[in-house]
């Protein structure tokens, strides 16, 4: 374990792989050994992480339920001059996920940000996909009701960059059925599917050929939809 400092602590923002568990970062491994705190997201994913580095710890969850006592605990860590480690479900934190608030709080209270970089689904997906991404709009998680979805959808029609679009796996088959009515099933698209795990696909067609495709798949494969601009 490392030793408290006098000042403010450090808050280290860690990546993990986003399939294969060889992905990730060897700094990253070293911070779940030493690190005075850590803090995931879930119980499953963290005693992934914990085998991957060889160490049996005590952690903290960061999930919807866990937020309010997770903040305070890591606030007085930091205030104790301690460092903490977070380590999101996948790839590099602070997209889509909840730890965006937990860097907040390490400017607040003037402790270290450090950021140990790594596997990241969009960036990976972007390498594979045939359209130029030179720049491109993400569009991250969009509203889970159908209605707003579909708005938020209709709203980058026009734009004509790339689309980035992330969703939880059971949500693909919505996602492209909302995309046909607010692009029109003739507008490209690019699927990756499952980067770096077993399944690892990457899909190039129409949305209606990406949306027929879709159909045998199964409801628990992570996936980054890209949808090409106007």
């Amino acid at each position: 374990m490392s030793t408290a400092s006098k000042g403010p602590g450090r808050l280290t923002m860690a990546a993990t792989h986003v399939g294969d568990v060889a992905d990730i970062p060897a700094r990253s491994l070293d911070a779940l050994r030493h690190a005075d705190l850590l803090i995931f997201e879930e119980d499953r994913p963290a005693r992934s992480f914990l085998k991957a580095a060889g160490v049996h710890r005590d952690y903290l969850r960061y999930s919807e339920h866990d937020q309010k006592y997770t903040l305070s605990e890591c606030e007085a860590a930091l205030k104790k001059g301690q460092w903490v480690a977070y380590m999101s479900d996948q790839g590099t934190p602070g997209l889509a996920d909840p730890g965006r608030d937990l860097v907040a709080m390490a400017y607040r209270l003037g402790a270290t940000v450090q950021v140990i970089p790594g596997p990241s689904s969009m960036t990976a997906a972007i390498a594979a996909c045939p359209f130029d991404c030179w720049a491109f709009h993400y569009l991250g998680f969009l509203p889970q009701e159908p209605g707003r979805r579909l708005v938020a959808l209709r709203a980058a029609a026009s734009l004509t960059r790339p689309l980035v679009i992330m969703d939880t796996p059971y949500r693909l088959k919505h996602l492209l059925g909302s995309c046909q009515q607010a692009f029109g099933a003739s507008r490209r698209g690019f699927l990756a599917i499952d980067i770096t795990g077993p399944a690892e696909a990457f899909w190039v067609g129409d949305l209606g050929d990406l949306t027929r495709r879709a159909e045998g798949l199964g409801s628990k494969l992570n996936f980054v939809l890209i949808v090409d601009g106007a």
